[in-house]
């Protein structure tokens, strides 16, 4: 038996199987990225939901109600609350985009509300006492034409 063309065989064999090995890593890590991915749209999308239900359920939607709107002290406190609902939302959504588990146009489409629910100095005073990343708060700021 010719053990160099037995030895050249088994190595073949060897790269073929660490090729096959990578390959399927590869996949195996593709369809963790994208479950990743999706599993992070949907925690953004159910608690924008939570977000609109707490607009419907309380009638107190940031975007419609103006400062020249005078609240009850309740709905004045379910309104501050609303709003840094609204802010912690949208600053998930800003560090899982900068995690990569987020695309551009699905943060930009959870920043797009953002000039409307800042409108009103109501609103904007709840900035004062924000107490999440200071990077976020400048992006929030940018967005909501604060800057």
């Amino acid at each position: 038996m010719n053990w160099t063309a037995a030895s050249i065989v088994i190595e073949l064999v060897g790269v073929i199987v660490v090729v096959v090995t990578l390959w399927y890593v590869a996949i195996q890590i593709r369809q963790n990225t994208n479950a990743l991915v999706a599993s992070t749209r949907q925690g953004l999308l159910d608690a924008d939901l939570g977000l609109i239900s707490d607009f419907i359920e309380y009638g107190i939607d940031p975007h419609l109600i103006g400062d020249d709107i005078e609240l009850s002290d309740l709905d004045e406190r379910r309104f501050t609350w609303i709003v840094i609902k609204a802010i912690r939302v949208r600053e998930f959504a800003w560090h899982q985009y900068h995690a990569g588990n987020l695309d551009e146009e699905t943060f930009q489409s959870y920043m797009a509300p953002v000039p409307g629910i800042f409108s009103t100095e109501r609103a904007r005073a709840i900035l004062k006492f924000y107490t999440g990343s200071e990077a976020f708060l400048k992006i929030l700021k940018e967005h909501a034409g604060l800057s």
